[in-house]
């Protein structure tokens, strides 16, 4: 049966999505409009964003005003430590401040300066969008999303910093969220400490969508399904996780898109999935855990000769921006995974 089948690929991008899933019901109330009007740098940089406070919020705190806008703890923070930071009717206010119907609120954006830690590094990017606030890139296999132990200025983050240093703007690296090293595909990267903790209050609201493509060694029980098993970190470890009853509540939903036996015997199996709660490694070790693991992955399954890396890419992402348009990205399939996906498609066991 073709019925589940990626192709036909147009170049070399996933094309065919699967079907959006029935989501749980979103507990989280809080409005996600985000109004608020814009107001541009010299350079077309956000420099600040002004609210016009309306009859609703007379007599509550900026405090409270600014969390239903989405801003977190931190931002509030950092905000708070600037004269320009946070105005009312033109004058610095705190968060304790109680807003009054008709009030000018100003919250600044602009990141004042660059983080000394981050290493511009000038490198070929693949942004597949870019807007005011967000933008997504398209990150290579092999290729670290951030600086760590070993990988100063090799990473995604280091190519961003030379970006934006080429056009003397301040840059703070903000994934919204972050692939393994050998995982490819989209990254949502926010440009401003408010755009971050929308991207992350969208989150929690169950508003934001990824999908990726798999590979895996082994078959699935059911060819549509959900995986549902809580996820921990492993005892001893600061990168293995595990199952386990004590672990938070974790939920993938999968479609099978087909199958092939190679001449080993081993079942491949390529699948859409799309990790609803978004663990630390949560595909990798939901797979591992049903008994097919992703081809390549070493820490959850066995390497393998026909990827050298695990078979795992970012396919598509989409979540609101802050206009209340919805933001869609798509991220080719690389050379090495489509390799796999073009063979399976060939014929699969059905």
């Amino acid at each position: 049966s073709r019925e589940n089948s990626l192709f036909p690929l147009q170049g070399n991008r996933f094309c065919a999505i699967m079907k959006r899933p029935e989501r749980p019901s979103v507990r989280n109330s809080r409005r996600t409009d985000f109004p608020g009007r814009t107001i541009r740098t010299e350079n077309g940089r956000e420099g600040r964003t002004e609210y016009r406070i309306t009859s609703e919020w007379d007599g509550q705190s900026l405090k409270a005003f600014l969390r239903a806008q989405g801003y977190s703890t931190g931002a509030m923070t950092v905000l708070k430590k600037r004269e320009d930071g946070l105005l009312v009717n033109g004058t610095h206010a705190t968060v304790r401040c109680l807003l009054r119907s008709g009030d000018l609120l100003t919250v600044a954006e602009e990141d004042r300066e660059a983080k000394d830690t981050l290493v511009p590094v000038p490198m070929a990017l693949d942004i597949l969008y870019e807007g005011d606030e967000y933008l997504v890139i398209n990150k290579p296999p092999r290729m670290p999303t951030h600086p760590s132990h070993g990988h100063r200025e090799d990473t995604l983050a280091n190519g961003l910093a030379a970006r934006f240093a080429e056009r003397g703007i301040p840059f703070v690296f903000r994934a919204c969220s972050r692939l393994d090293r050998d995982t490819s595909g989209a990254v949502p990267v926010a440009k401003t400490q408010r755009a971050a903790c929308r991207f992350a209050q969208a989150h929690r609201a169950g508003l934001v969508e990824k999908r990726y493509l798999a590979v895996l060694e082994g078959t699935l029980p059911e060819r549509e399904g959900v995986i549902e098993l809580p996820i921990r970190r492993e005892e001893d470890s600061v990168i293995r996780r595990v199952t386990a009853p004590d672990g938070a509540p974790s939920r993938t939903e999968y479609r099978v898109i087909g199958e092939r036996r190679a001449e080993d015997g081993t079942v491949l199996t390529l699948v859409s999935a799309c990790p609803v709660t978004g663990r630390t490694h949560q595909l990798r070790v939901h797979f591992a855990a049903v008994g097919a693991p992703i081809l390549g992955d070493f820490l959850y399954g066995r390497e393998s000769d026909r990827i050298g890396r695990q078979a795992l890419h970012a396919a598509r992402i989409a979540f609101p921006g802050t206009d209340g348009t919805r933001i869609t990205a798509e991220a080719p399939v690389p050379e090495d995974l489509d390799r796999l996906v073009r063979w399976i498609g060939e014929t699969d066991t059905d």
